[in-house]
């Protein structure tokens, strides 16, 4: 009988122990979820949301991973926290996904994390992307696969608003993010170039990231320059533009402007100053080796 009355001390014992031990590791939890708008873009023919490949992370202040997690296909997750104080915690989903939010602070304590409150992200759009591209010269062009810089690229709704803008990069790559679901037309420009349109710059997103075609083409880009004389504009001086390997340009020149009797080749293009000094050279296309003579 009393070894009996030991059995269930030592059981009550062990019970009262596991049941501290659990307590005292806290969690943060909560869902991941699609907006009311991204929802209401959704086609019948989409394929229904899994967000099982979407991962939570549990990060310090200063964004070292202490604990991740991959979430369920509803959208909810659980992260053990052993420590207390001030941490992270942040969502990572597909690239080009958006977030709101991407990343939420928390407090872990003896009343859990944040007050045992859920933690929640909202999935509120995909991104759209694509290039401008530039007129290639030749082998000495460094851009052969991109163009132009700055140039303002507009997402625009069907009624002609403004949805998102964005500038192109150094190799002529625009994207915009947090876009929902449907048709949009795209518009670039930049004050000093010719950016031409080729076929139908409209476009329709499914549920999905988008790259989008290759509308954009600039056939060249402009020389602007000027010739002076101790501070002064000089008039009419004729400007010859030569290079090792770009064999075609659209500009100007014939025999009229021939330097053939310098001993030097057919110019590429040709160009003469006006009354303050200035000259100008168009469309030309990408290459490094083009030089003036």
């Amino acid at each position: 009988m009393a070894s009996t009355y030991y059995q269930y001390v030592i059981l009550i014992f062990l019970y009262v122990a596991s049941t501290a031990t659990a307590d005292s590791i806290q969690g943060c939890g909560g869902f991941v979820e699609a907006s009311s708008e991204l929802i209401k873009s959704r086609k019948s023919s989409d394929p229904k949301l899994d967000y099982s490949n979407i991962i939570v992370e549990l990060r310090t202040l200063d964004g070292l991973v202490k604990e991740r997690t991959h979430c369920a296909p509803n959208g909810y997750y659980f992260i053990p926290v052993y420590d207390k104080g001030s941490f992270l915690i942040k969502v990572n989903g597909p690239e080009g996904w958006s977030w709101d939010p991407e990343q939420v602070p928390i407090a872990i304590d003896h009343t859990g994390c944040n007050g045992n409150e859920d933690i929640n992200f909202r999935f509120t759009g995909f991104t759209v992307s694509g290039r401008i591209v530039g007129n290639v010269g030749g082998e000495s062009c460094s851009l052969k696969d991109g163009g132009p810089s700055n140039v303002k690229v507009e997402l625009l709704s069907p009624a002609g608003d403004v949805v998102s803008s964005a500038l192109s990069t150094p190799r002529g790559i625009y994207s915009f993010t947090n876009i929902i679901p449907g048709k949009y037309r795209l518009h670039a420009s930049r004050h000093d170039l010719n950016v031409q349109v080729r076929g139908s710059a409209e476009i329709e997103l499914g549920f999905e990231n988008r790259i989008v075609e290759d509308f954009f083409f600039v056939p060249g880009y402009d020389i602007r320059g000027s010739v002076v004389a101790q501070g002064n504009p000089i008039l009419g001086v004729h400007i010859y533009l030569y290079s090792d390997d770009v064999t075609n340009v659209d500009c100007p020149k014939g025999s009229k402007y021939s330097s053939g009797d310098l001993g030097l080749k057919e110019a590429l293009c040709h160009s003469v100053t006006d009354a303050n000094g200035i000259f100008s050279l168009k469309f030309l296309p990408c290459g490094k080796t083009l030089h003036f003579c």
